[in-house]
């Protein structure tokens, strides 16, 4: 059973879980160099696997807690093809929703801000007729991000925003709307023709793990999937963007 937290040790916990996050990839290659070593350098996605090892890190932090991981999105699953199809089904609502989201913002957000519209396709350029780059993204994509990134933001920082909160239905409806605001945040480097429809999608993501009973595999399923079909167009010379 796990040890009761006060809101102040959950605060604390959260914003120190979040900054490790960020901070534990730089830190850990700034020692690296200090003792002369190299760590490997991804194409594209360069050093993300120690964001991911972050992630690892914080679930094992909880489980020595003693915090089931059901709580955080985590459960057992016990119908696949169901929750497979609840993945698929939020793949396809998120495509929809994104392209309506660009059609209004884009055009807006260039507009007020001189923005590039097309940054987040230049980020990821290199994908493009590279086989072996797209091949080795793949699995990365389903670790890292559906993984990783889902058990971060609509697992962890949800649930702890909405036990801040008091976790009433307004609580949880702030924790959507905060965990989306903080993922968008993570993706800057696509600016912000990026973030805004990444944010509205994470909104979208948030609601739909908890009408799934707080359950992550659905919201893993479709983001393995979206960004399966990004980096496949990418590949392709297809950019959504």
């Amino acid at each position: 059973m796990g040890r009761a937290k006060s809101r102040a040790g959950i605060l604390v916990e959260t914003v120190a879980a979040m900054l490790f996050n960020q901070l534990a990839p730089k830190l850990v290659m700034a020692s690296v160099v200090a003792a002369g070593l190299t760590l490997p350098d991804m194409p594209l996605l360069h050093r993300t696997y120690l964001a991911f090892a972050s992630v690892l890190v914080l679930i094992g932090w909880l489980r020595w807690r003693g915090e089931g991981m059901a709580q955080f999105g985590l459960v057992v699953p016990r119908r696949w093809l169901a929750l497979i199809g609840f993945g698929i089904a939020l793949a396809l609502a998120q495509i929809v929703l994104d392209s309506l989201v660009r059609s209004v913002t884009t055009p807006l957000i260039v507009a007020w801000t001189g923005a590039d519209p097309h940054l987040d396709a230049k980020t990821f350029a290199a994908i493009e007729g590279n086989l072996d780059l797209y091949l080795m993204i793949l699995p990365c994509v389903w670790l890292f991000a559906a993984f990783g990134e889902e058990f971060l933001y609509r697992g962890y920082l949800m649930t702890r925003l909405s036990q801040l909160l008091g976790g009433g239905r307004a609580a949880w409806a702030l924790a959507i709307i905060g965990q989306a605001v903080l993922f968008a945040l993570a993706h800057w480097y696509q600016g912000p023709v990026g973030m805004v429809p990444i944010g509205i999608g994470a909104v979208l993501t948030g609601i739909a793990t908890l009408a799934w009973g707080r359950n992550l595999w659905p919201a893993m399923i479709a983001h393995g999937l979206t960004d399966t079909l990004g980096f496949t167009l990418l590949y392709l010379g297809m950019p959504l963007s």
